[in-house]
């Protein structure tokens, strides 16, 4: 977690509007480290990206620190933490289930 000198910790959260291999992404809704994000694909037609919230370490890039941060999935972690839907409908179906799979382990914190 990055330290402020007051020495509270903070991951920076992800953002609400993201901008992801030449689409750009909505946040629709989020519950704890599970999110559905709206994706436009062309004017007329749209996805629905449902994944777990990762967070990346702290590190050094370039001499700057880059501080602890949540990210959105990378292409290989389709199918396994992050999941593509035509429709909201099934987008918040696969949302809930994850919801309930990780309280039931208790990972959604």
């Amino acid at each position: 977690m990055f330290k402020f000198k007051q020495g509270f910790n903070f991951i920076r959260p992800l953002s609400r509007k993201l901008r992801k291999n030449g689409f750009d992404y909505t946040l629709v809704i989020r519950n704890g480290k599970v999110a559905v994000y709206e994706q436009w694909y062309t004017e007329n037609m749209k996805y629905y990206e449902v994944f777990i919230i990762k967070v990346k370490p702290a590190t050094i890039f370039k001499g700057k620190e880059i501080p602890e941060r949540e990210v959105s999935p990378a292409d290989s972690d389709f199918g396994v933490t992050a999941w593509s839907y035509w429709n909201l409908q099934d987008a918040i179906r696969k949302l809930v289930e994850l919801i309930r799979n990780m309280n039931a382990i208790g990972h959604n914190k």
